[in-house]
């Protein structure tokens, strides 16, 4: 028997991991919520990496979805995301079937060192996340998930003992200290309610952003370390943020065209718009493949990154002027 929730990979760029599979969830539920992924809330963070907390890179984090999910904008389609732990760790296959039996949307909780050949971590980093399960087929013993590779963001094929190991080797299960559930179900409305892109919330946020960008500093940040035990993470976690940082501006070329597509900006303005944000999507491109050839100056990317969160203030004001 197979079974399959027929949700559609949201690949048109790379947010995270959980916003990504939200975004498969509500826009495979309603098109429109494609343009609630576009909505620019989002802000520049510092983060720190998860296996060297002294190693600073930029990324981009989304607001609302983690600690105000009545703020996010795809409520009109997830009513609620309500964590969960397995009556029985040892059946855990059999509840990951009578949750997809349901027809609900289930993400798990699993070790990438060995989930999905292709992706970053396989046989090299024990990173973890929830990964969206699309359904399943007994006769293959195997389950369907939408997650990212190398490749993109689509649905893979997982046999039911690579399932077991990644699993039984998550952070849930490893670690005491870990106060995360075991997996998470989103929950729908039953009936959906189509998204609408909202002009004053696309200005209110270009002005936070244009305030925010004033204030963020990149002092301590890309520090990479030269030693053989530490360059290679160090080059991976940069470039993880800079991915992220790229991809949002993919999102802002989706919001400007669709503000245009939609009337809501006129021709000049989303002209203007749109030859700031191709030479911004230029230079981080180039800051991005400094890192990849490991051609990569401190010094030089750094002033870059610098000069590119100053055109992305412009970029903002003009919109937030403009309209």
């Amino acid at each position: 028997m197979k079974v399959t929730l027929d949700r559609q990979p949201f690949n048109e760029f790379w947010a995270n991991c959980m916003l990504n599979q939200a975004y498969s969830i509500a826009v495979s539920a309603h098109p429109s919520y494609r343009y609630a992924a576009y909505l620019n809330i989002h802000r520049y963070y510092p983060w720190s990496a998860a296996t060297d907390q002294q190693f600073r890179y930029p990324t981009i984090d989304t607001l609302y979805y983690l600690d105000d999910w009545t703020k996010f904008p795809l409520t009109g389609v997830i009513k609620w995301i309500e964590p969960g732990h397995f009556r029985d760790k040892e059946k855990f296959i059999d509840e990951i079937k009578e949750v997809l039996d349901g027809g609900r949307n289930l993400s798990v909780n699993v070790d990438l060192f060995y989930w999905l050949p292709g992706s970053m971590a396989w046989k090299k980093f024990h990173w973890y996340h929830y990964s969206l399960f699309n359904g399943y087929d007994n006769e293959r013993s195997s389950f369907y998930v939408i997650d990212d590779t190398l490749a993109g963001y689509s649905e893979h094929e997982v046999p039911e003992d690579r399932l077991r190991k990644a699993f039984k080797n998550s952070e849930y299960n490893i670690n005491k200290n870990y106060n995360g559930p075991a997996y998470y179900i989103y929950n729908l409305h039953p009936t959906i309610k189509p998204y609408e892109l909202n002009l004053s919330e696309v200005v209110d946020n270009a002005e936070r952003l244009t305030r925010e960008l004033d204030d963020f500093s990149m002092e301590g940040m890309w520090q990479v370390d030269s030693s053989p035990d530490k360059y290679s993470a160090h080059i991976t976690y940069a470039l993880i943020g800079i991915n992220i940082i790229c991809n949002r501006h993919i999102a802002n070329e989706g919001l400007i065209r669709t503000l245009r597509e939609q009337k809501q900006i006129n021709v000049t303005l989303y002209e203007s718009l749109k030859d700031q944000l191709e030479m911004i999507c230029d230079g981080w491109h180039a800051i991005k493949q400094s890192f990849v050839t490991h051609k990569f100056q401190r010094d030089r990317e750094i002033a870059l990154a610098e000069k590119l969160f100053a055109m992305e203030k412009t970029f903002w004001r003009t919109l937030a002027s403009g309209v």
